[in-house]
C-alpha cells in the first residue's frame, strides 16, 4: 500500500471509529505523545485527548463524522494532511442537533505500527444548531 493510501486510511479509520464511539480504535490512530488541538486549546498526550473527546461527545445521543479525502504530502517518515470534516450530532434528550463544519491540519509520522497522528488540529469553520424530527 502506498504511503498516501495508508495515510488516507488513517484519516478514514479515525472518522469511522469516532462516529461509532470506538475510542480504542481512535486512540490507535495517535502516537502516545500526540497533541490534539481544538479551538478550546491543546490537549497533549493520547490518553488526555481521548478523555477530552469522550467528554465532548457526552452531551450527544450520537455523533457522525464525514471526512473528505485529504490533501497529503509525504516527506520520508513524516507527512502532512489537510482534510475537510462535517460532524453532526443529536443533542442528548432533545430533538435538536448540532452541525460542525471544520478542517483538520495534521502532522503524521511513520511508526513501527504504521502511520499515526503526531499533531491533529481541528479548525472550526462554523457551527449550526437545528431542530430535528423525532424518530418514530
Amino acid at each position: 500500500m502506498s504511503d498516501i493510501v495508508a495515510i488516507q486510511q488513517l484519516l478514514n479509520a479515525y472518522t469511522e471509529a469516532a462516529s461509532r464511539g470506538d475510542w480504542t480504535t481512535v486512540a490507535s490512530c495517535f502516537t502516545e505523545d500526540a497533541i490534539w488541538e481544538t479551538p478550546a486549546g491543546k490537549i497533549p498526550g493520547r490518553a488526555a485527548a481521548i478523555a477530552k473527546m469522550q467528554e465532548l461527545v457526552g452531551g450527544f445521543d450520537y455523533i457522525v463524522q464525514m471526512n473528505a479525502p485529504g490533501v497529503i504530502t509525504v516527506t520520508g517518515d513524516t507527512a502532512t494532511a489537510r482534510s475537510v470534516i462535517r460532524e453532526c450530532g443529536k443533542i442528548k434528550g432533545q430533538d435538536m442537533a448540532m452541525e460542525f463544519l471544520a478542517h483538520y491540519n495534521d502532522k503524521i509520522v511513520r511508526t513501527a505500527d504504521g502511520w499515526k497522528f503526531a499533531h491533529r488540529v481541528f479548525v472550526s469553520q462554523g457551527m449550526h444548531s437545528f431542530a430535528i424530527s423525532p424518530l418514530g
